[in-house]
């Protein structure tokens, strides 16, 4: 039996700068699947695309750079070198790396509909091309949806979208919900930033785009640091907005705007108090949100995509509207009663313990595997 399985993504190493990850939420997230699938006996075999050729090592999966940037031209190069291999599976790590080439009876992973941009330009042929895009990218994610062999959702909305538009093409055994997930921090780590704190520390913990809710958030948090001078603000990340937030805030001592690797991010997240989750849209089970919550964070998080499924609204955070006044109406509500911001932050704690931890996924991810013919080498089929 070949024990290779491909991977085919658009990005995992930096595609200009193969020595380094493309750090977000699908590349943490393919990260931990190759890590279980190594853990079950298997090579991954990962394919990205990447201005010139490359193979790369990262940990037990080779990874290689082919095509440029063409996606659709590196999916048909990774094809060709997957049949030559004589490889049986191949993963399909989104749906940007499928839409011209997806191959039947295969793995897809849907991380959530991306094609909800609801803020309409004002030049009408600008609305019509992205009306065209959003019916397109809606079509693509549905037919690799039904031709695949095993479609994982990380959040609800999809699957439940799908149901309604594949009617009696939509076949359930084939779609698994399995939400993302996060690694609960040791409550020694965070408790104690509970205990009488002489300042209020507030973290936007992901990047600096607009569908990631920076514009908003920056709006709101302005209003708030005039507000209350306790409060402190955290922008760990990167990404375009990152000037904006320089030009608005690159004077003010109580902002600090901090590019943060992925593998420190718990440290800042251990010493916030509230983490602010405000999507404009494109979201499925956020892997900040969790992360968030896994290290004792009073979350406030938009009613965006999956965001829906794991907030429960005033019990473990608040799913709020994703405007300026509730985003500044929320933080003002925490900021003033500390009680009710940690008594949210341990149901949220307790929340990522029971239901979204990595373990919870690595289990569930194995499972699904296993119903779709893809056996752990190692331990049998079981968990």
């Amino acid at each position: 039996m070949n024990s290779q399985i491909a991977i085919i993504a658009q990005s995992f190493f930096n595609p200009k700068e193969p020595g380094n990850f493309n750090i977000g939420g699908v590349e943490t997230w393919l990260m931990e699947f190759i890590s279980l699938l190594i853990s079950m006996g298997y090579t991954p075999i990962v394919y990205q695309t990447s201005i010139k050729d490359f193979k790369e090592r990262y940990e037990g999966a080779e990874v290689n750079g082919l095509g440029g940037l063409d996606r659709h031209k590196m999916t048909k190069l990774s094809h060709k070198d997957i049949d030559s291999r004589g490889i049986r599976w191949i993963v399909y790590a989104s749906s940007f790396v499928g839409e011209k080439s997806f191959r039947h009876n295969q793995i897809f992973i849907q991380h959530g509909i991306h094609w909800d941009y609801t803020t309409s330009p004002t030049n009408i042929l600008q609305r019509i091309k992205w009306e065209i895009i959003r019916r397109r990218l809606s079509r693509h994610d549905l037919k690799m949806a039904r031709e695949s062999r095993l479609t994982i959702c990380v959040d609800s909305n999809f699957l439940n979208y799908a149901r309604i538009m594949l009617r009696h093409r939509f076949d359930p055994q084939k779609m698994q919900y399995i939400p993302n997930f996060a690694i609960p921090q040791k409550k020694p780590d965070w408790q104690g930033k509970w205990i009488n704190p002489e300042e209020i520390n507030i973290i936007f913990a992901r990047r600096f785009e607009f569908r990631r809710g920076v514009t908003i958030f920056g709006e709101a948090i302005e209003q708030i640091l005039k507000s209350n001078p306790k409060v402190k603000v955290t922008f760990a990340g990167w990404g375009s907005y990152e000037k904006y937030l320089f030009e608005k805030f690159g004077k003010n001592n109580r902002v600090i705007i901090q590019p943060v690797p992925h593998e420190q991010m718990y440290e800042y997240l251990n010493r916030a108090h509230i983490a602010v989750i405000p999507t404009t849209y494109s979201e499925g089970t956020s892997l900040s949100c969790l992360e968030a919550m896994a290290s004792g964070c009073a979350v406030i998080a938009t009613n965006i995509g999956g965001l829906c499924n794991l907030v429960t609204p005033d019990f473990n955070g608040l799913l709020i509207r994703p405007t300026i006044k509730d985003i500044t109406d929320a933080i003002a509500g925490l900021s003033n009663n500390l009680s009710l911001a940690e008594s949210l932050a341990d149901r949220g704690y307790e929340t990522v313990c029971h239901s979204f931890s990595l373990v919870k996924w690595r289990s569930r991810v194995k499972q699904a595997l296993a119903e779709a013919g893809i056996p752990d080498l190692i331990n049998g089929t079981g968990l």
